[in-house]
């Protein structure tokens, strides 16, 4: 990102150098939320998800001996792991995300 020109404003010059660094970090969370990932697992781990901070599922893992459990409770038990690999990306995202709610010096 190429810096701002200084104004010759002390007090625009001082906004525009805090808007530069928040649109910096927010650079980087960007590049840091593409690299999140939820895991989340089920069923004594037979059963394992991943998702993305975007809450697509990413992954899905199931062990032979998850076929066991019977449809239903195969069901259930895919649906707990997606659900803990959401929240744990959405916890990581969130994370992530804080310092850009944080207002800019100006």
């Amino acid at each position: 990102m190429m810096p701002f020109s200084p104004t010759g404003d002390p007090d625009a010059d001082r906004v525009l150098a805090g808007l530069q660094e928040h649109m910096e970090r927010a650079e980087e969370v960007g590049r840091r939320l593409a690299e999140v990932r939820g895991r989340g697992e089920a069923a004594g781990g037979h059963v394992r998800a991943d998702v993305l901070a975007t809450g697509a599922l990413n992954g899905l893992y199931i062990d032979p001996r998850a076929m066991r459990l019977g449809s239903e409770a195969l069901v259930e038990a895919i649906m707990e792991a997606v659900g803990k690999a959401t929240r744990a990306a959405t916890e990581m995202a969130d994370k992530l995300m804080t310092p850009l709610l944080e207002p800019f010096d100006s």
